[in-house]
């Protein structure tokens, strides 16, 4: 065995005091510093990387050294900030910060998108004031990883099945048989489980992720059986007598998580509230559990592809699915017991219990908050969907105890007296990409092999997240008439003959193949695709397959009895075009073109940096690694550089001869 040098050991020890003694309490938050083995960033979401914890606080008990752990990245558009989120693995179960759950897993969240860095805690507020089975914990801190500030952040639960958590039976793989095999099951309605590696897709369309079992313990008679369990309470819940009280629906859920879900769904105002629901199914009941409740990020008013939503309602306006609650609110006991639910909360004082929590929460985060937006330079920077920005951190906190206001008072005119639904409106191309979702499958109009080429066949995928061959922008020729333009190949949805699947081909003013009448169907934000001649064909999902690949094309039109032939025109992304363009010898760093490649030299580190093309179109997008950077352009014209530093912002026209 080697012999270390007495120099060597004094060395060891010395580079360790300075490391712990730099590991002090920030604010009066405690601070937590991950520290990585080998000092590497954390740059996946999928492998851990093995690191210790150290937890400094003035509450002594909370206080940890060097515990082993391992961290990786977590999350879906969160992930692709600046300032990301991170789930955090313990080597041994621990009750963090004395929380309820003594656990290995735990999450901390960015909260980059949301400026008063509470929304997910004031989401949680209303979880345990409208009394959900199971409300996350809140704890926050100030995070430093292999030394570098990160910012303020939440530390919460990870949403799984345990003690503290979701608290149903975890499955073994010998459960095949009843009783057992009727539980537990943690589900997740889930708009992206494509990526998730056990997902189904219900009669009705919804993808559903199982959580738990695990995917490599579920069985396959456990899957089985919770898929046709879903199954047989949609065929309930869309049956013609599905509001009997025997007989229907309500005999297969929980109806209080189910009541004071929605009431949350609604006063948080979630865009997101049936993208992504949680549900699960104890052992030997036969009910379905409404909950827990999570990622408000968008929430509260922040989310700008439904505009200005403080008097919208989510069942109307929320991105789809809507499938379910459209369908619950046709049911007269539902609307009365959301009713009388509401009413019993809005006597108990719910809106001082929100303003007083959303002012102590400030008073708390003061300090952290004016370290995080020292680091992230962004209040008034537009980092993802916000609906409205705000140059100090206590008017965004201002703001969201207005919306708590003013949403109570319309929820109380809503749920008391509610109107009737209502038809959809004419459509209006607005500055967004949209994803275009079939009604009857939820699946969406994508590009084949997300192909760049022109005559690629267009057919339906379930929808996936970051797949910029599933957006379009919508262009309107006149008030009635539309284009669409693929956002990854900047092609045309283009007609190919009945029967055939749809194309891209490239643009051609004189083409009528390529123009399209949107057309209001019925109600709940449904619209027809319809060809603008004769003999108006109109877009088909082709037998209504819910199989990836499926067919897309133009069929004998009946937009109002098929679902086949309905969509939801879903905004997804704003097109954020800038408006000022620089001139290039303004900018701070230097560019230049050569082939169909842009090069640039002293561009700050981590800067966002985005190519449109002439059309609006965004052709190209990355963050900086270093001072230098190499764009690839996609062909010859004139493009937009945009670059957000998270202090500046510089637009500068570029020719690619």
């Amino acid at each position: 065995m080697k012999k270390l040098h007495f120099s060597s050991i004094i060395f060891v020890l010395f580079v360790t005091t300075l490391r712990l003694q730099a590991q002090t309490q920030l604010t009066n938050l405690p601070s937590m510093f991950i520290t990585t083995d080998d000092g590497s960033a954390i740059t996946s979401k999928v492998i851990y990387d093995s690191a210790k914890v150290t937890i400094r606080s003035s509450i002594s008990t909370d206080q940890i050294t060097d515990v082993h752990a391992a961290i990786r990245g977590r999350g879906n558009s969160t992930w692709n900030m600046q300032k990301k989120p991170y789930r955090l693995k313990l080597d041994k179960k621990a009750n963090l910060f004395g929380l309820p759950a003594k656990a290995k897993s735990w999450v901390l969240l960015a909260n980059y998108a949301d400026k008063t860095l509470m929304r997910n805690a004031l989401a949680f507020k209303i979880s345990e004031t409208v009394e959900m089975g199971f409300t996350p914990s809140v704890q926050f801190l100030d995070l430093y990883v292999n030394s570098e500030y990160l910012g303020n952040y939440t530390l919460t639960d990870q949403m799984e099945v345990g003690s503290g958590r979701v608290s149903i039976d975890e499955m073994k793989p010998a459960d095949i048989q009843e009783p057992a095999i009727s539980g537990g099951y943690f589900l997740e309605i889930d708009g992206f489980a494509d990526s998730e590696p056990k997902w189904f897709t219900s009669d009705h369309g919804l993808k559903i992720t199982i959580k738990s079992p695990d995917e490599d313990e579920i069985t396959p008679q456990q899957e089985n059986y919770i898929k046709n369990y879903i199954n047989d309470f949609e065929t309930r819940l869309f049956d013609t007598g599905f509001a009997d009280p025997a007989g229907g629906y309500r005999p297969w859920v929980d109806t209080l998580s189910l009541v004071n879900w929605y009431i949350a769904c609604e006063l948080t105002g979630n865009s997101d509230s049936f993208w992504s629901t949680y549900i699960y199914k104890k052992r030997n009941d036969n009910k379905l559990y409404f909950g827990p409740l999570w990622d408000f990020d968008i929430a509260f008013n922040n989310d700008n592809r439904l505009g200005d939503a403080v008097r919208k309602l989510m069942r109307e306006h929320a991105h789809n699915p809507r499938t379910w609650i459209q369908q619950l609110w046709k049911d007269e006991w539902f609307r009365k017991a959301v009713e009388r639910r509401w009413l019993e909360l809005v006597n108990d004082g719910l809106e001082n219990k929100l303003i007083n929590y959303i002012t102590e929460t400030a008073t708390l985060l003061n300090a952290s908050q004016q370290q995080n937006f020292q680091k992230w330079r962004i209040l008034n920077t537009r980092v993802y969907d916000e609906t409205f920005l705000f140059p100090t951190y206590t008017g965004g906190v201002n703001y969201l105890k207005t919306y708590i206001r003013e949403r109570i008072a319309f929820l109380t005119e809503s749920f008391v007296v509610p109107e009737p639904e209502k038809p959809t409106p004419p459509f209006v191309a607005e500055n967004f990409y949209y994803i275009i979702m079939n009604k009857r499958t939820n699946n969406a109009i994508d590009v084949t092999d997300e192909s760049l080429n022109a005559n690629a066949l267009l057919m339906l995928w379930v929808p996936k997240e970051e797949d910029d061959s599933q957006l379009w922008k919508i262009e309107a020729v006149d008030n009635t008439i539309f284009r669409f333009i693929n956002k990854r190949s900047g092609l045309i949805m283009t007609a190919n003959g009945r029967g055939n699947n749809l194309i891209q081909t490239e643009w051609n003013e004189s083409a009528t193949a390529q123009k399209w009448k949107i057309t209001p169907v019925l109600t709940g934000g449904l619209y027809g695709i319809e060809s603008t001649v004769s003999p108006y064909y109109s877009v088909n999902n082709n037998s209504g397959s819910f199989e990836n690949g499926n067919k897309v094309m133009v069929w004998d039109n009946n937009i109002t009895g098929s679902e086949n032939q309905q969509w939801y025109i879903q905004k997804r992304e704003l097109i954020d075009i800038p408006s000022d363009i620089h001139r290039p010898e303004t900018l701070p760093f230097r560019y230049a073109v050569s082939g169909k490649s842009l090069y640039m030299e002293n561009v700050p580190p981590n800067a966002y940096l985005r190519i449109f093309n002439a059309q609006g179109v965004l052709t190209n997008e990355i963050h900086s690694a270093g001072t230098n950077v190499t764009i690839v352009l996609p062909q010859q014209g004139i493009f937009i550089l945009h670059i957000n530093t998270g202090e500046k912002v510089y637009s500068t026209k570029i020719i690619n001869n």
